[in-house]
């Protein structure tokens, strides 16, 4: 048990869990409320696709990932897992800034971009989480995991709420994963129940709000 509980926790690293998201609704098949072809992401092309799993694999994955190396080669902190509240904020911070850094970049693209909003919004989404997270955990070691999962339940669905149709399947899994990988940081002694919970909530309700905002800005 303890070795499938520590699979989970690195196949669902919250650097990863927006990568997943978008694999989901740029390659699940889904069909719009609306007459509009391209508000279905997954009739973009393929090469738009490409460049949107690219970016985020290189700003939220990668350069993230490097710096937690580099702050680790330098003793900022002593474990890349990260277990100690204190040694979280440096990371965390870091995590709001290249959020806002892959946002600004999408913000500033030519008009004909193709950006959608679901993907602006997920994005700020995930900024003002790690902003949010900066902040508790001052007080509280609050799960990264839970809100890595949260964030790809509350970003699927709300970008399946504008679907006519969609995978019912995926999104049962998603919230499925999300079950699994808080009960497995449970298990590991990781978190409490509390921890896991407060991350879940907050990755959940960021993406929720900013989405539903941007949505309507972008009107």
């Amino acid at each position: 048990m303890r070795a499938v509980s520590n699979f989970l926790s690195w196949l669902f690293l919250p650097l990863f869990t927006p990568v997943y998201g978008l694999l989901i609704v740029l390659f699940v098949p889904s069909t719009p409320k609306s007459f509009l072809r391209l508000d279905s992401l997954y009739e973009y092309p393929l090469k738009a696709k490409l460049l949107f799993i690219l970016l985020f694999t290189v700003l939220i994955v990668f350069a993230p990932g490097l710096s937690f190396i580099v702050l680790r080669l330098n003793k900022t902190i002593t474990s890349l897992s990260m277990e100690n509240r204190e040694e979280r904020m440096t990371p965390i911070a870091l995590m709001t800034f290249y959020c806002l850094i892959l946002y600004l970049f999408l913000l500033y693209q030519p008009n004909n971009a193709m950006i959608p909003s679901v993907i602006m919004g997920m994005t700020i989404g995930g900024a003002f989480a790690s902003f949010i997270a900066f902040h508790i955990t001052k007080v509280m070691k609050i799960s990264l995991h839970g809100i890595g999962m949260g964030a790809l339940a509350g970003f699927v669905f709300m970008y399946y709420t504008g679907m006519e149709y969609f995978s019912i399947y995926a999104l049962i899994a998603v919230f499925l994963a999300g079950g699994l990988v808080l009960s497995a940081r449970v298990y590991l002694n990781a978190h409490t129940l509390k921890q896991v919970g407060f991350g879940y909530a907050l990755g959940f309700v960021t993406q929720i709000l900013a989405i539903f905002v941007y949505q309507i800005i972008d009107k």
